[in-house]
């Protein structure tokens, strides 16, 4: 979807991205950017993809990086921690 289809959908569900913005304690201006393809953000592609009651994939096609779940960061951040602190040691 380009920036006035993800419009017209939010509008549709009575959403615009001034809702969407603070719903996620963004700036407006980050969601229509991310709308336009002028800055990424996964957090507002998710709710605008929410919003508009598609998957995400189906919102933003040509951005690969939001269609996979990102890794559990604290899980593999304590495991790195722990793999470091076993290094330093020895």
């Amino acid at each position: 979807m380009d920036k006035n289809q993800i419009k017209k959908a939010l509008a549709a569900n009575g959403y615009d991205f001034s809702i969407v913005a603070a719903a996620i304690e963004r700036s407006p201006s980050l969601i229509s950017k991310v709308a336009a393809r002028k800055a990424r953000s996964r957090i507002v592609a998710n709710a605008i993809a929410k919003a508009i009651g598609m998957p995400v994939q189906e919102v933003f096609p040509d951005i690969e990086d939001y269609h996979n779940p990102l890794p559990s960061g604290n899980s593999a951040r304590e495991q790195k921690a722990a793999e470091l602190a076993k290094l330093l040691n020895d």
